[in-house]
């Protein structure tokens, strides 16, 4: 075998490995990361009965908005909440830094929490309910890392999938 001709198959060796694993990156980066970003992004209601309460949202690491309430609530990112079996509550957590406001803006509501909502958690679902689908939790209580799944405090836990 010529040198010219070894350099080649020793090039075509390479890069086939080289093709694959790029090839491979790419198809496992296309999965969506429902997760908050810095700038707002559209969701659209997946629970029963949560785009008659709350609408879309817009979801942002400093905000989170719904079409059916008034306002948005300011978020400040406080944790990650590892909360075991817990579904409806854990991930990443929020402290809401105009909780009054907001709530004054929206008491009453059909569907909206009956005390202002001082925390909010975000947790990805897209292993249990496809790509782009996350857990918004509310929490009423003073300090979450308190919450515990039979006493008072939680509002809400509605499914919202990535527009």
């Amino acid at each position: 075998m010529t040198k010219s001709r070894r350099r080649t198959l020793t090039g075509l060796l390479v890069a086939a490995p080289v093709g694959l694993l790029l090839a491979f990156g790419a198809a496992a980066k296309s999965k969506v990361d429902p997760m908050p970003t810095d700038s707002a992004r559209s969701y659209s209601a997946l629970s029963n009965g949560t785009s008659s309460t709350l609408g879309t949202m817009k979801l942002s690491r400093t905000s989170a908005s719904f079409s059916k309430l008034k306002g948005e609530l300011t978020l400040q990112y406080a944790d990650v909440w590892n909360n075991g079996n817990d579904t409806d509550y854990g991930g990443n957590v929020y402290k809401v830094l105009n909780a009054d406001a907001f709530f004054s803006q929206n008491k009453g509501k059909n569907g909206f929490c009956d005390q202002p909502v001082r925390w909010l958690t975000v947790m990805d679902m897209s292993n249990q309910l496809g790509d782009g689908a996350v857990r918004i939790g509310m929490l009423s209580i003073d300090d979450w890392r308190k919450y515990k799944p039979d006493a008072l405090g939680a509002c809400s836990a509605d499914t919202f999938t990535l527009k």
